[in-house]
């Protein structure tokens, strides 16, 4: 039972001590090509960041199937709006980038916080039919790759 213990209690450790991560980053144009400036685990916050960056590809292009890349099949999508709080299926965005088609879509990366296999990103975005928005994302890896579970937003 000890020796179960020290075990949980070293892999808390690790998850923890080495779990951190903030990064800051900028756009470079409308390329979307981000700058990260981060200590450790370089390497998850480039796998995590690849799942936004399809999200925002997704909205560039109007599409479903590149949405689902980014996300897990059971996602949510979450607002405030009149002081109610709404959570739909996150088929809702894709009908949403559907009915939108193609636009131009920009981001900056204002957050990125790892705890072991799962992980939060913050960005400020910009869609030029729908207007500025603060995302937030809760992300979860599974077999290597990163999904984004939750998106929730504010318009700006």
């Amino acid at each position: 039972m000890k020796r179960l213990f020290g075990i949980v209690f070293l892999t808390m450790l690790l998850c923890i001590g080495f779990g951190g991560v903030n990064a800051q980053t900028s756009n470079q144009g409308s390329s979307n090509k981000n700058k990260v400036t981060m200590g450790k685990n370089n390497a998850k916050v480039t796998a995590i960041l690849k799942a936004v960056e399809l999200y925002a590809e997704a909205g560039r292009k109007g599409s479903r199937e590149i949405g689902k890349q980014a996300f897990t099949e059971q996602a949510t999508m979450s607002w405030v709006e009149n002081g109610k709080i709404t959570t739909v299926p996150i088929s809702a965005l894709y009908d949403g980038l559907e009915q939108t088609g193609e636009e131009e879509v920009t981001y900056e990366v204002v957050d990125v916080s790892i705890a072991c296999n799962v992980a939060f990103v913050r960005i400020d975005s910009w869609f030029s039919k729908l207007g500025s928005f603060n995302d937030i994302f809760t992300l979860a890896e599974q077999n290597g790759e990163w999904k984004i579970v939750n998106k929730i937003y504010s318009v700006k």
